[in-house]
């Protein structure tokens, strides 16, 4: 099989491949070699393995024997960098992989490489690294044969992860979700992204951006294939305490699904101002097709939804400057060779070490939890996590003690990803606080609403979510832009999610376009 094709296909589509003597580990592991050299101007790796996995040449049958994937560079690797695209980690090795790395490493998984992301995962383009920003594949060629410098962003935190799987490098990849930080990347790139349950998959050895938002996420080219990978990375881990205690059944996706007897709902609230009017119409079109579909579409409502925002910017940035102070340049992190005395050193080795969107985090974080503003910020938000969790019990019928609304319980809800499709990275940085002139925006705090208004509140709640690319958007610059649109269900319901979210794909066919195209 030609290389041109084989990069295109799904994980599901290589595995059959595989196991029906087609090709081998060793033709997988050219081939993405191969759009690495290709595709290295988009900067998607931080570092890139050169030796591979013994097992890939190994007569063990294993559910991953051989197919690459990646993983965002804020995972313990053992024997190799983890830097989180900070100077602050740039010489940081760890001595042991987190477990979502041990585990693909023992089924058989084949990594080609740590994924470039936004410092310490603080960022919704893709741009605040230490080794450049992460480029969207979506029309790169085109921009430089038309002599343009500029490119589009692959959002963030987790834009290497995204971009690495759009340009055909790995086959899935490995991300990080504290508020949109899988989904937003995925819609903008047009793949999967699996945003699962807080607890489903284990977060030892993830360094955290907040402890109690952050989850292991998972990209890939389509439903199925995320669900593959979502069976092998579930489940207890006795180093995470976090993670789920009972057993959390597989995911199963059929090669054709339905949506008989499932209830849609369509939140009122996100229905916003400044929507793209193609995503709009793409989501009108999925709404349609779900009720063509035999599903029961309702309106449903979330009235805490303008306090996401807030409520993540302080529970945010007061995690931040609780796991960043182990950064001193003493204890842990680069070490500056200035310094006459402690404090000297701390200021100086952090002042290197962080980029000004972390350093503002930092502070922010150290102002909300001061003892005379601790109940009016932190404690506020607390309340407020509840509220917006409360909601999401509703809508999903698990709250028991909710008086009755005379709705039907939804399996799940239904929006856009995002607002707008990826912006050039020139008009990124005026919408953003990465511009001169910009140091006293808010969204440095928290995220873009543009970007991140439809995805945060999943990960207060602590709910499964996905995207899925669904169509084209061309922008004012005739380019075509990938939309996603964003499907989330109830805590431990991620069968719900996938068999929604396979409909969807099937319904928009953009899988099969992807792949002839």
């Amino acid at each position: 099989m030609a290389s041109n094709e084989l990069f295109r296909k799904t994980l599901i589509q290589v595995r059959e491949l595989l196991k029906h003597n087609k090709i081998s580990p060793e033709d997988l592991l050219t081939v993405c070699q191969h759009r690495m050299r290709e595709t290295s101007a988009l900067n998607y790796f931080t570092n890139a393995v050169e030796k591979h996995d013994p097992l890939i040449n190994s007569k063990i049958d294993l559910p991953l024997k051989g197919i690459p994937f990646s993983v965002k560079d804020n995972f313990y690797t053992e024997d190799m960098p983890t830097t989180c695209a900070s100077l602050m980690l740039e010489n940081h090795i760890p001595e042991f992989n987190a477990t979502v790395v041990e585990k693909l490493h023992a089924y058989g998984g084949s990594m080609m490489g740590k994924d470039n992301m936004d410092e310490f995962a603080m960022g919704s383009g893709g741009c605040e690294s230490q080794f450049g920003p992460v480029r969207n594949p979506w029309n790169y060629s085109e921009l430089e044969v038309e002599g343009n410098d500029d490119f589009y962003v692959a959002g963030g935190s987790s834009g290497g992860s995204a971009a690495a799987v759009a340009a055909g490098a790995t086959f899935f990849s490995i991300g990080s979700d504290t508020g949109g930080s899988v989904r937003v990347p995925a819609a903008f790139c047009g793949v999967v992204g699996l945003k699962p349950t807080y607890g489903a998959l284990s977060r030892h050895g993830l360094v955290p951006l907040c402890n109690s938002l952050d989850v292991p996420g998972i990209f890939t080219r389509s439903v199925a294939d995320s669900a593959f990978v979502f069976n092998i990375l579930k489940g207890r881990d006795v180093n995470d305490p976090t993670t789920i205690k009972q057993q959390i059944p597989n995911s199963r996706v059929k090669p054709e699904e339905d949506v008989k007897g499932m209830v849609i709902g369509i939140p009122k609230e996100h229905y916003i101002d400044g929507t793209h009017p193609d995503i709009r119409a793409a989501w009108d079109k999925a709404i349609q097709q779900f009720s063509d579909g035999g599903a029961t579409v309702i309106e449903v409502s979330l009235p805490n939804q303008e306090y996401v925002q807030p409520c993540y910017r302080v529970l945010c940035c007061s995690d931040v400057a609780s796991n960043m102070a182990k950064f001193d340049g003493v204890e842990f992190g680069h070490r500056a060779r200035e310094g006459d005395f402690t404090e000297e050193l701390y200021t100086v080795s952090r002042d290197y070490g962080f980029n000004e969107k972390v350093k503002r985090r930092i502070t922010a974080g150290n102002f909300f939890l001061l003892e005379e503003n601790y109940e009016r910020f932190f404690g506020k938000a607390l309340s407020l996590r509840r509220m917006i969790r409360g909601d999401y019990a509703n809508v999903f019928g698990a709250n028991s003690a909710a008086p009755s609304s005379g709705t039907p319980p939804c399996d799940v809800l239904l929006t856009p990803t995002t607002s707008v499709t990826s912006p050039l990275h020139s008009r990124f940085t005026t919408m953003s606080d990465l511009g001169d002139g910009h140091e006293e925006d808010h969204h440095d705090l928290a995220g873009m609403p543009e970007m991140d208004y439809h995805v945060t509140g999943i990960n207060i709640a602590g709910v499964p979510a996905i995207s899925v690319p669904v169509g084209l958007s061309k922008n004012q610059y005739g380019h075509d832009m990938p939309i996603g649109l964003h499907l989330v269900a109830w805590e431990q319901q991620e069968n719900k999610l996938f068999r929604a979210a396979k409909f969807l794909e099937q319904e928009s066919n953009f899988q099969t376009w992807a792949e002839n195209n």
